[in-house]
Parts: structure tokens; C-alpha cells; sequence
């Protein structure tokens, strides 16, 4: 996910996995998308949206 994000623009990307299934993506230092609110992983889709400014 990290190069795909990466490959669309995104400057720096991380990703963190923490307790009880938590998933956060964080993309130029602003939090795109945490599992804890939609309950799943992005979508190929989403995932693109995630990297556009």
C-alpha cells in the first residue's frame, strides 16, 4: 500500500498497526483513513483517493 500511495505523489506515507485491529493511514503528515471509523481496509479505490491532495 505504502509504494502504491507513493507511486500516486503521496510524499511520505505511513502506515500504522496497533492494538485490537486498529489501522491508521497517515500521508504527508495528515491522517487519511483509520479502520476504527469505517470498521474495514481501504478499497483499491480509496486507496488512490488517499494519495491526491
Amino acid at each position: 500500500m505504502r509504494d502504491r500511495l507513493e507511486g500516486l505523489g503521496a510524499a511520505e506515507v505511513e502506515l500504522r498497526a496497533g492494538r485490537s485491529g486498529q489501522f491508521d493511514v497517515t500521508v504527508d503528515g495528515a491522517l487519511k483513513y483509520t479502520r476504527s471509523k469505517t470498521g474495514r481496509f481501504p478499497t483499491d479505490d480509496e486507496i488512490e483517493d488517499l494519495a491526491r491532495p
